[in-house]
């Protein structure tokens, strides 16, 4: 099988070269240091995500204490990796026009992350009809270099994936392939399954190794999406988003987790088979690290609460939490932190809040360990932007 479809498309952009339209009000002053373009990437109008299929890209650009509006642009592309859409991606190999619901032609791909070493994307794809799962490792031009596989029975939904020094960190989750509803042309295929266990398993990456994943028992829930993982010894440290339940209607969106959904950390001990688990933080539905401390120990975690009502940020040292509550009508988006010194947090969130009936938006510019303070600025947006699955800073000097 090749995977054509894991181009990225923002990886080929230029953020000084991009079209820009009009010029934006400030409100503030925008740091100097901030040079680069803040990047949304979602389905067009009335379409949905496809990998492979056309994207609207759409943001801001930053520099020289200006902002400049990047208006929506059709781009052709696969997936962003790392940059992960809001469900798992679809793959469907060239095959027939028809295949089969429950055959082979179809998986579920874990949105890539990239080694953090080298310019490798990682990922987990299982396949409906077959009790086998892969670990593929992508190139950067998207092409497959290796797809290693492993037993893993009933097709799982793969929303999400990790990634240690050592480990690729798979969920077995309860949320599987069900043929009928794939059959009835349900929005998803996927559904609950009542009794099946959870587990979390480590797969190691180091060829000669392990190919099966050593696998520890985990309490029934849905992980949403990973915020890091690392390597401590004899010990992986895994924290993720999750859910209590998922998919148990046939009109569950991810907005229904927003009662059950915060961080939670998972320890698995090595030597003794052992994991324990428990939350990290209050409800929240998206939630990142300073990119410098993927693979690593972090203290500090960034998010949004559910609904995107606020911009959350967690000490986890420290004990201590950052709520900073947007006004009536407007939702924040994915919060992306952008470096600034080299401490850990030593940054600024750019987040864009959006007001659907007032048909405005604001990027707003907050320093990372002060979210509660003053914005250091303000861009004023006179529209709203269309749904985005991935969103990212590009930073100026990006090739």
């Amino acid at each position: 099988m090749t995977v054509r479809e894991h181009v990225d498309p923002l990886g080929s952009l230029d953020s000084g070269h991009l079209p820009h339209d009009e010029s934006l009000h400030v409100d503030g002053t925008l740091p100097l240091g901030l040079d680069g373009t803040f990047l949304l990437s979602g389905p067009p109008p009335g379409g949905s995500y496809v990998a492979g299929g056309p994207a609207l890209v759409s943001g801001v650009r930053l520099g020289g204490g200006t902002a400049r509006r990047h208006r929506a642009s059709g781009e052709p592309r696969g997936d962003v990796p790392g940059q992960a859409p809001g469900s798992a991606i679809w793959i469907r190999p060239t095959g027939p026009a028809d295949p089969p619901p429950d055959g082979p032609c179809r998986a579920s791909v874990a949105p890539p992350l990239k080694d953090r070493a080298c310019a490798e994307w990682h990922t987990i794809a299982t396949y409906p009809g077959l009790d086998t799962a892969e670990h593929l490792v992508i190139g950067a031009d998207g092409r497959v270099l290796d797809a290693r596989p492993f037993a893993l029975d009933g097709a799982p939904l793969m929303r999400a994936v990790a990634l240690t020094d050592r480990f690729v960190v798979v969920f077995d989750l309860p949320v599987t392939y069900r043929r009928a509803a794939a059959m009835i042309g349900a929005g998803s295929p996927y559904r609950w399954q009542h009794g099946r266990p959870a587990r979390i398993g480590l797969l190691p990456r180091r060829a000669g190794d392990a190919t099966e994943p050593l696998w520890f028992a985990i309490d029934p829930c849905f992980v949403l999406q990973t915020v890091n993982a690392h390597d401590d010894g004899h010990r992986v440290v895994v924290d993720a988003v999750r859910c209590a339940r998922a998919f148990d209607t046939p009109e569950w969106s991810p907005g229904d987790a927003a009662g059950t959904s915060r961080a939670y950390r998972w320890t698995l001990d090595l030597a003794t088979g052992a994991a324990h688990e428990r939350p990290l933080t209050g409800a929240l539905d998206l939630a990142s690290v300073d990119p410098r401390q993927s693979g690593h120990r972090h203290q500090l975690i960034f998010g949004r609460a559910p609904g995107g009502r606020a911009v959350i940020g967690h000490d986890l040292a420290a004990g201590t939490t950052q709520v900073r509550e947007l006004g009536p009508g407007w939702r924040a988006g994915r919060p992306v932190f952008v470096p600034r010194g080299v401490a850990e947090g030593d940054g600024w969130i750019v987040v864009l809040a959006q007001n659907a009936a007032l048909r405005r938006s604001e990027l707003l510019v907050l320093d990372a360990l002060n979210l509660t303070g003053r914005p250091e600025a303000v861009v004023h947006v006179p529209a709203t932007f269309p749904e985005a699955h991935s969103t990212t800073w590009l930073p100026a000097h990006h090739h």
